[in-house]
């Protein structure tokens, strides 16, 4: 997750700056501010020097379809596609995409990432839900309500809110609830036990995936960020991200060799790579 940028600086000082705040926690930089890692081939959009020489036909920058999100990046497979389906409906490893399916939560804010995966897995456990501020006649895990009675020194919403959380402060945070949290740094694992990892994840319905990664890495355009995992599709050697800014790409097929590239891209908030949180239920 990147820290979120507040104000915009103009010129290649600017640029500079919002690429160094995106290689941070969680929000993704906006569109165009990071072109030249997420796509080489879209030209920079930040203005040039006046004596600069102009290129005759430059590259349009990446915007977003008539409809709002940012085109789906080649290599991955939008699960709405009719291939996308299909891949999910013949997976042997798809259990925890039904239950999650059920609480799909868009991120309230560009920094919240980690807290709509954090409630969708929640409410997904079918564990004991507190009562609501949002629905007060039925108890709810929401992204209002994630932060009541945690240690503000864990994390607190003013500062997640610009922020995101890092692996390690996620796990912390997921630990105040009645479930078990495991986090596995990237670099602590190997490209298949990653793989194997997300297989013996995704295959139970009480077992879930959170997957802290830098955008890039995958071909999207934004910095580091928080998604479940829903699915792994052997043949295709790809996961499902059930991506939670959904004003901004859907729900994508992305080969695994990318996602544990970008998760071994390393926070600048913690210095460490980025990673996995498994969430289970505890033991009554």
């Amino acid at each position: 997750m990147s820290r979120y940028l507040l104000e915009r600086v103009p010129g290649r000082a600017g640029f500079m700056t919002m690429l160094a705040v995106a290689l941070t926690a969680c929000a993704p930089m906006p569109p165009g501010a990071d072109q030249v890692a997420a796509a080489p081939s879209v030209a920079q959009s930040a203005p040039q020097a006046a004596s600069a020489p102009v290129a005759s036909n430059p590259a349009p920058p990446v915007k977003p379809a008539a409809d709002g999100p940012l085109p789906v990046p080649p290599k991955l497979l939008a699960l709405t596609q009719p291939a996308g389906q299909l891949r999910l409906k013949f997976s042997a490893d798809n259990q925890s995409y039904w239950p999650l399916s059920q609480y799909y939560e868009t991120q309230r804010n560009e920094a919240y990432c980690s807290v709509a995966s954090s409630v969708m897995v929640l409410n997904a456990l079918g564990i004991q839900r507190p009562a609501s501020s949002q629905y007060p006649d039925f108890p709810f895990y929401s992204q209002t309500d994630f932060f009541n009675g945690m240690d503000a020194q864990v994390a607190n919403a003013a500062q997640v809110s610009k922020e995101g959380m890092t692996l390690d402060q996620l796990a912390t945070a997921l630990q105040t609830f009645p479930v078990n949290v495991t986090r596995y740094h990237a670099t602590d694992l190997t490209l298949p036990q990653f793989r194997r990892l997300i297989r013996d994840t995704t295959r139970h319905a009480d077992r879930f995936a959170l997957l802290n990664f830098h955008r890039t890495e995958i071909g999207e355009v934004g910095g580091g960020h928080w998604s479940p995992l829903a699915a792994y599709d052997a043949h295709s050697d790809s996961a499902l991200l059930l991506d939670v800014a959904r004003y901004k790409y859907p729900a994508v097929w992305v080969p695994v060799a990318r996602l544990y590239a970008g998760a071994q891209a390393v926070d600048n908030v913690s210095n460490l790579s980025r990673g996995l949180v498994v969430v289970t239920r505890r033991p009554n």
